[in-house]
């Protein structure tokens, strides 16, 4: 094991922050506030603060109203796990990485997967129509939430959603979800060009 190579690339990557355990309302409120203190440090341009701080807010809210507490009769999930999420945040040179994980009931996995490909499948046009329309006739769950979340970070960010669904048994997967939060915004991006 080189640990020397192993540190380097922990520091090239920049974490931001890594969180694994269970989550809470408190801990989402200080987790928020946590963030917003790290990126005040490491990023000058207001818009692109903006722009992350929302994001990732709207990332953490999911995670904490979706997290589904797993009962898993086969034991392939351990009783602390089924209770964790996961939140990773990295700093690179073009972006800051969002990143998720919890587990979720295969059943939800269909409902899931097409809101993302639905809201990846527009522009900014149609992301914005979108919202309007879930804001206006959208039908909110127990939890409070009509689906909004994804389509406002797929806004603010203005990249296409990533996530992955990995089956751990049949009744249960854990679900991925990352973002990009690009630090050049694309006026200075056309500027360059």
């Amino acid at each position: 094991m080189d640990l020397l190579k192993r540190y380097k690339n922990i520091y090239d990557t920049n974490i931001i922050l890594m969180y694994k355990g269970e989550v809470t309302f408190d801990l989402v409120t200080s987790i928020i506030e946590t963030l917003d203190g790290r990126i005040t440090e490491l990023e000058s341009d207001r818009m692109i603060k903006k722009k992350f701080y929302g994001a990732a807010t709207e990332c953490i809210q999911n995670l904490y109203h979706h997290m589904d507490e797993v009962a898993d009769e086969t034991h392939q999930i351990d009783t602390y796990d089924s209770k964790s999420g996961l939140l990773l945040v990295t700093a690179r040179k073009k972006f800051y990485n969002i990143m998720t994980g919890n587990f979720i009931p295969n059943t939800k996995i269909t409902t899931i997967k097409s809101k993302l490909d639905n809201i990846n499948a527009l522009d900014k046009d149609g992301l914005k129509k979108l919202y309007k329309e879930i804001l206006y006739n959208g039908e909110f769950s127990d939890k409070g939430t009509a689906g909004l979340g994804f389509v406002e970070i797929a806004r603010k960010t203005g990249q296409k959603l990533s996530y992955e669904f990995h089956q751990v048994n049949d009744e249960y997967s854990y679900f991925t979800f990352q973002i990009r939060v690009p630090r050049e915004l694309e006026k200075k991006l056309a500027e360059a060009s």
